[in-house]
């Protein structure tokens, strides 16, 4: 791997751990749609990547602050999400051993929705969203997060409608990221597909990369910027957008 690629990498690494600290979501998309654009990893080798380096990421936002987590929003939450994400994993297999540049497309397009469901985002709910909303939404939190080890933005979605604090909000979504990494990280290790013909690089890489991820989220825990969390997602979703244009343009040409 050249320098530059290896660069590439710990700077997506850094401001994924960084924004994802301060707003709750966004690792999985940023880490896949940067590496992806700029032709760094295959997706499902960048898939394995983002989904190890998640686990540390969620384990230390959420340090002294697990009993903020709504055991029971994420219990229904995991419920379908473990359920789908299996059959998310191996549908990426499949796309990445046959039709890998399908893969690129079909991320692109997920990512370009992701942002448009999440600027449109509406106010919260008086009351909680019935049961069944939330088992929807974790088995599309599943497929995505097998596909492509990014289940966020189904659960921003979501958790953000409703009637809970801010705090509640993002330690219950790390507590559901951080399990479902656990799941896809043992699907990855039992059955990683192309993406094992590099397992030894990438679990290098990855060691590599657990630093970054720790400073750059302690660094976002103790020393967040002067900017409002409305700002904070616009940066998001302007990264996210660019990323996603560019992996459409590259998938139909």
């Amino acid at each position: 791997m050249a320098l530059w690629q290896l660069v590439a990498i710990m700077m997506s690494l850094a401001l994924a751990s960084y924004i994802q600290t301060l707003t709750g979501f966004a690792f999985g998309l940023i880490v896949m749609g940067l590496l992806a654009t700029l032709d760094v990893l295959p997706v499902e080798s960048a898939a394995l990547l983002c989904a190890l380096l998640s686990l540390f990421n969620n384990a230390m936002a959420l340090r002294g602050r697990w009993r903020n987590i709504d055991l029971r929003l994420a219990r229904r939450l995991l419920t379908t999400s473990l359920l789908l994400l299996p059959v998310g994993y191996f549908l990426s297999t499949w796309l990445g051993e046959e039709r890998a540049p399908l893969l690129g497309l079909l991320l692109g397009i997920v990512i370009l929705i992701a942002c448009i469901a999440l600027l449109v985002q509406s106010k919260p709910r008086e009351t909680l969203s019935p049961r069944w909303h939330f088992h929807i939404d974790g088995a599309l939190s599943g497929l995505m997060g097998g596909l492509f080890a990014a289940n966020g933005p189904p659960l921003v979605v979501m958790l953000y409608r409703q009637p809970m604090t801010l705090v509640a909000i993002r330690c219950t979504l790390f507590g559901v990221f951080l399990i479902g990494g656990l799941v896809r990280m043992g699907l990855s290790i039992a059955s990683p597909g192309r993406a094992g013909d590099h397992l030894n690089e990438l679990l290098l890489i990855g060691a590599a990369g657990v630093f970054v991820v720790i400073a750059f989220t302690e660094l976002a825990r103790r020393f967040p910027p002067p900017l409002s969390d409305h700002h904070l997602r616009q940066v998001a979703y302007a990264i996210l957008l660019v990323a996603s244009g560019n992996l459409i343009i590259k998938g139909l040409i």
